[in-house]
């Protein structure tokens, strides 16, 4: 979705909103890319922030850059910790 956009400006803001609410912000989807992927969820929420920068997502929610910043972060730190593995 985010390269189509970066290229052809096709995609409107509605579809980043319901890409965002159906994978990134649904407790039972976050729940299950946490347990089966957490690399993926981290990129996706890495796209929807660029497309937020470069404003390809033109009008997002007042607060939906704050949440997803906050997300990038907590996924950042629990996959750094995932790496470093349990402490001795």
């Amino acid at each position: 979705m985010f390269g189509y956009d970066a290229t052809a400006q096709v995609i409107e803001d509605w579809m980043y909103e319901n890409v965002t609410q159906a994978y990134v912000l649904d407790p039972e989807t976050q729940e299950f890319f946490q347990q089966s992927n957490p690399w993926a969820l981290r990129d996706i929420v890495e796209r929807l922030l660029e497309a937020i920068e470069r404003g390809m997502w033109e009008n997002p929610p007042p607060d939906m850059k704050e949440k997803l910043q906050k997300m990038f972060l907590d996924l950042e730190a629990d996959l750094e910790a995932r790496q470093e593995g349990p402490q001795s």
